[in-house]
C-alpha cells in the first residue's frame, strides 16, 4: 500500500511537536497503515470519535491477530505470569464493567469534589516554598511531585514514600509505548514489579489496619457479593497512579507553556478566573497528554475507502483527532480559552472506557494553574522546554521559568 506520508515517531522534530506529521497523514492518509506499529493509524476526530464509542471494538489482546509487536507483548505478559490483563482499562465487558462498579465510587463527581480544598491546600503549600525563588522547574519542582502527593494522600500512603511513585509511575507511562528498546523495556518492568511489591504490602496493611483512605475502601468494595481479587487491586491501583499522576503532570507543564505562548489568554484569565474551567478543556484538546488509544477490530471495519480486518489492531491518535479543523475550525493550532465546544475533545476517551479519573485529573490541574497564574508574575522562560520522548503519553520533561512574585 503506496502512500505519500507514513507515521513516523523518529522523524526529526516530531517529539518537540507531533502535530504537523499528524496533518498530512490527516490531510493524505486518514486511515493509515503503518508497516512501523504493524496496524492502523487514525487521525481524523470523526473516525477515532467512532472507533472510541464502539463497543464491539476490543480493548484486548487476545483478540488481536500475531504480528510481531503482539507476539512480543504476549511474551512478556506470559513471562510476567499473567496470561491476561488484570487492569480495567484492558479488559472488554462484562470483566471491564464488573471492575468499574467496583473502583467508581470514589472516582464520582461529587466524591472528587470534596477533595477540593485538600487539594487546593497542596498546591498552596507547594507554593509556598517556590515563590520566593524566583525561578523553578515546573516539571521539576512542582507539577510532578504534586499529584503523586495528593494521590498518596487520598489512599493513605506515607507521606515519606510518596517519592518513590515518581520513578516508578514513570516507568509504567513509558512501557505504554510500542517501540521501546528490549533493554529499556526490561529496566520499565524491574521497576514495575518493586512498584507491585509495595502496593501488595500496602494492601495487606490496610486489609489488618483498615483506614479512612481511598486504598481501604478499595480493599473492602464490595459489589452483590463480589471483591476485586488481590491481582486485580495491584492492577488497578497502578493504572489509577499512572492515570492519576503523569496526565495531570503533562497537563500542568502544557497548560502553563499554552499561557505562555498565548499571552493574551493568560491575561484573560488574570482577570477573569472563573474561564479556567473551560481553559483546562482547551489545553487538553490542544496538546494533551494522552496522544495514543489502542483497540483491535473483532470484524471488518470500513473507513474511507479502506477496511480494517478483524484482528487487526487501530492506533487512534487523539492528539490528531484534538486538532482536525474539521471538527475545531481554522484556527485549530491556537489556543482559545473560550472556545464554546472545548470540552468535546478525546483525551478522556468516550463510551464504556472513559477515563475514570477524568475528574480528578481537570481538578487538579486547574486549580495548579489557578495558583501559578495567580501568584506569579512576569512569568518567562528561563530555557528550552524539552519535552519527553515517549509516543503514548506526552509531556514536557522540563520547563524551566523565571518569575515575580504577585504582591
Amino acid at each position: 500500500m503506496s502512500t505519500a506520508v507514513a507515521f513516523d515517531p523518529f522523524e526529526a522534530g516530531y517529539v518537540e511537536s507531533p502535530y504537523a506529521q499528524y496533518a498530512r497523514l490527516r490531510t493524505s492518509d486518514p486511515v493509515h497503515w503503518s508497516d512501523l506499529l504493524e496496524g492502523w493509524v487514525l487521525t481524523r476526530y470523526d473516525d477515532v470519535a467512532r472507533v472510541l464509542r464502539d463497543p464491539t471494538i476490543s480493548v484486548e489482546l487476545d483478540q488481536a491477530r500475531p504480528t510481531a509487536a503482539v507476539e512480543s507483548e504476549r511474551t512478556r505478559m506470559a513471562e510476567r505470569g499473567s496470561g491476561k490483563a488484570d487492569t480495567l482499562v484492558l479488559r472488554d465487558d462484562p470483566d471491564h464493567a464488573r471492575l468499574r462498579r467496583l473502583l467508581q465510587q470514589p472516582f464520582g463527581i461529587r466524591a472528587i469534589d470534596d477533595l477540593r480544598e485538600m487539594i487546593r491546600g497542596r498546591v498552596d503549600d507547594a507554593l509556598d516554598v517556590l515563590v520566593g525563588r524566583g525561578e523553578m522547574d515546573v516539571i521539576a519542582d512542582f507539577a510532578y511531585p504534586l499529584p503523586v502527593a495528593i494521590f498518596c494522600e487520598m489512599l493513605g500512603i506515607p507521606e515519606e514514600d510518596s517519592p518513590l511513585f515518581r520513578d516508578w509511575t514513570s516507568a509504567v507511562a513509558r512501557n505504554l509505548d510500542p517501540l521501546i528498546s528490549d533493554d529499556e523495556r526490561a529496566h520499565c518492568f524491574q521497576l514495575l514489579d518493586e512498584m507491585e511489591r509495595y502496593l501488595v504490602d500496602q494492601i495487606e496493611e490496610k486489609r489488618r489496619n483498615p483506614a479512612d483512605d481511598i486504598m481501604t475502601e478499595l480493599v473492602h468494595a464490595e459489589e452483590e457479593g463480589d471483591r476485586l481479587t488481590r491481582d486485580e487491586l495491584v492492577a488497578q491501583l497502578v493504572t489509577l497512579y499512572v492515570a492519576g499522576h503523569e496526565p495531570t503532570t503533562a497537563l500542568i507543564g502544557t497548560g502553563l507553556l499554552a499561557l505562555l505562548n498565548f499571552p493574551e489568554q493568560r491575561e484573560a484569565l488574570d482577570h477573569d478566573a472563573s474561564r479556567f474551567p473551560n481553559a483546562v478543556n482547551e489545553f487538553l484538546r490542544w496538546d494533551g497528554p494522552n496522544q495514543f488509544v489502542r483497540r483491535i477490530a473483532t470484524a471488518p471495519i470500513e473507513m474511507s475507502d479502506r477496511v480494517v480486518e478483524a484482528g487487526q489492531v487501530i492506533y487512534c491518535c487523539v492528539g490528531a483527532a484534538n486538532r482536525d479543523p474539521e471538527r475545531w475550525g481554522a484556527d485549530v493550532d491556537d489556543v482559545d480559552i473560550d472556545r464554546p465546544d472545548a470540552g468535546h475533545h478525546l483525551q478522556f476517551g468516550m463510551g464504556v472506557h472513559s477515563c475514570l479519573g477524568a475528574h480528578l485529573a481537570r481538578l487538579q490541574a486547574e486549580l495548579a494553574l489557578r495558583a501559578l497564574v495567580a501568584r506569579l508574575d512576569h512569568i518567562a522562560l528561563a530555557g528550552p522546554a524539552v519535552w519527553s520522548e515517549r509516543m503514548v503519553i506526552r509531556g514536557l520533561r522540563t520547563l524551566p521559568i523565571t518569575f515575580t512574585a504577585k504582591r
